[in-house]
Order: C-alpha cells, then sequence, then structure tokens
C-alpha cells in the first residue's frame, strides 16, 4: 500500500508537471463501456481472532471479471483529463469449513466470496507522443469501494449486515485508438489495493450435514477482503 501511495504521488507531480505543456488537444468528452479483469484478491475469514496465524490466514479468490462504465471531460487548454468510474466485481469460490465432534472430523462444503462496487476519480495525463487517432496517458485518484460478504455454510446462507464502504487509491496507464473520428477502444492497466471489512450473521443456529447437527456461527461474522490483483481493462469508448 505504501509503494502504491509513493507511485501515486509521483504520477499527480507529473500531472502537475506537464499539465499546461506540448501536447495541443480540443477539449475531449468520452463515455466508455467496459469489461475488466482482476488477476487475485483475498478473504480473510478470521482477522479477529487472538491468535495471529488465524488472523493472516486467507482464502485465494483469484481472475475476477467485472464491468463498468467512466466519463471523461478534458480540461480545456491542457493535457489533463477528469474522469469518473464506476465498476462492478463479484467472485465466490467453494471451500469447506471443519468441525471437530467426538474425535471425529467433518468438512461442510462452503461457499465464500464478495461482491465490490468501485467508484473511482482519476486524473489523466496525455502523454506527448502518438496523433489525434492514438492517444496514451498515465494518471491516478482516489475511490471508495462498496463491498459485501458472499458466505454460505452447507445449504444455509448468511446475510450481510451492512454494506461496508472504504476508501483506497489507484494509478494507471492505458492507451485509446480511435478507428473512427467519434469511436474507439481503449486498453489500461490498474493498480489499487482496496481493504474492506465485512460483517455477516446466520439467521439459523444449526444445520443438518450427512444427519448429523452443526453449529453455525453464532453472532456476528467478520471478514476481511483485499483485492490486490493488477486489474485489465479493455472499452469500446464513444467520443462527444
Amino acid at each position: 500500500m505504501k509503494s502504491l501511495g509513493r507511485t501515486l504521488a509521483l504520477t499527480v507531480f507529473l500531472i502537475g508537471l506537464a499539465a499546461s505543456d506540448v501536447y495541443t488537444q480540443d477539449r475531449i468528452r468520452t463515455i466508455s463501456l467496459k469489461g475488466l479483469y482482476t488477476s487475485s484478491s483475498r478473504l480473510f475469514p478470521t482477522p479477529e481472532a487472538a491468535d495471529e496465524m488465524a488472523r493472516h490466514r486467507y482464502n485465494s479468490l483469484d481472475h475476477i471479471f467485472g464491468y463498468g462504465a467512466d466519463v471523461r471531460y478534458g480540461m480545456p487548454g491542457i493535457n489533463l483529463i477528469l474522469g469518473c468510474t464506476v465498476e462492478y466485481l463479484e467472485k465466490s469460490g467453494e471451500f469447506f469449513t471443519r468441525y471437530e465432534i467426538e474425535d471425529e472430523s467433518f468438512l461442510i462444503p462452503t461457499i465464500d466470496g464478495y461482491h465490490i462496487i468501485p467508484i473511482e476519480l482519476t486524473g489523466y495525463l496525455l502523454i506527448p507522443i502518438g496523433s489525434e487517432r492514438l492517444q496514451f496517458y498515465i494518471g491516478g485518484g482516489a475511490g471508495i469501494y462498496l463491498g459485501r460478504r458472499v458466505y454460505q455454510i452447507g445449504d444455509a446462507r448468511s446475510e450481510s449486515l451492512e454494506r461496508s464502504v472504504y476508501p483506497g487509491i489507484h494509478v494507471v496507464s492505458g492507451v485509446d485508438y480511435f478507428f473512427h473520428p467519434r469511436i474507439g477502444i481503449r486498453g489500461e492497466m490498474k493498480f489499487r489495493d482496496p481493504d474492506i471489512e465485512t460483517r455477516n450473521r446466520f439467521n439459523q443456529d444449526t444445520i443438518t450435514y450427512r444427519e448429523r447437527t452443526f453449529n453455525l456461527p453464532d453472532g456476528d461474522v467478520p471478514s476481511r477482503i483485499n483485492v490486490d490483483g493488477i486489474v485489465f481493462t479493455f472499452a469500446l469508448v464513444f467520443r462527444l
């Protein structure tokens, strides 16, 4: 997270240094529809455990697909573009919950995952290479991340007590190619590291699995979601 903050600070410095410099552009307004792929994420099921090893134990949830949209507005007379992005990510995996009863061990199938909505504001700097058709950029910004956990043991589903909202920062680089004066495609790579705490609760006390009864977690069930993978984006862009 510290390295991401340093990278963002450097990006903001470069934007401020070059915002009034060489790349002459008319005012740009675009809207895009995009698909995205995130390489990795982690879900920590016991972040408040007394044991340190238990606190840092996590389930890997990799290869996350999502979709989103953004709007961008070019500031007149400078190389700076401001944008707002809204995305949707979801991922779940199949795991097991271990129960120990009378020296017997039972593994009950468990579904664990999350839904996350990132909302981000970004400043983009047009790099002074390329052309009217081909445009390269770098940028950085901040956002909020709305998330909730999807958690099910056997056939018992838990309910999310609230949609958690957490802040974060990001850096991006990308390229636009306009094959038509008003229509183009975009490829982008983004680095971010949102860390989201959630709480769930089961509305029943027990479940039955293979003719045995097992107690479900009592009260609030905390977890922590960390989506720290690289984000790759492909978008269809419309210039207004």
